[in-house]
């Protein structure tokens, strides 16, 4: 985001955890605002997408998505309901690291797997011709136009 870094850069540090260990680790320092300005701005957006699938959910069948997208937002906010108290009660930056970059691959292979493969199941495993349109239920014939003019 624009914003970070503003009011205090990121700054570089090192920090001995153990003290009787020689492992010392260089690591970024943010400032907590910087990160929480950051952290609100993305949970007011998954907060508005979670609102609006739900709200949505039950349209018509033409327009189904939001179903998908209500699953996708949603556990997209259970993941970064349990990623971030673990994020800053980690113990070393490369715990961190490898919860920031677990929990974003999980969330971009769900959001991946929730949008987009009902798309392709559609495309590879549905017969066009038991395509049903409409809400009546009546099967539509690709047969062509009748000729009712003789």
């Amino acid at each position: 985001m624009m914003f970070t870094g503003i009011k205090s850069p990121p700054v570089s540090a090192h920090r001995m955890q153990v003290l009787t260990t020689r492992h010392v680790e260089l690591l970024c320092e943010l400032p907590l605002e910087d990160i929480m300005l950051c952290l609100s701005y993305n949970l007011l957006l998954v907060l508005l997408c979670a609102g609006h699938a739900f709200l949505t959910r039950k349209l018509p069948e033409n327009f189904n998505e939001s179903w998908y997208i209500f699953v996708s937002v949603s556990t997209t906010s259970f993941l970064w309901l349990v990623f971030l108290p673990t994020y800053f009660t980690a113990f070393y930056a490369y715990h961190q690291a490898a919860l920031l970059a677990f929990c974003l691959l999980m969330n971009g292979t769900i959001t991946l797997l929730c949008l987009y493969f009902p798309k392709i199941y559609a495309i590879y495993f549905v017969d066009e011709d038991n395509i049903q349109f409409g809400t009546s239920g009546t099967a539509v014939s690709h047969a062509g136009p009748s000729n009712t003019l003789q």
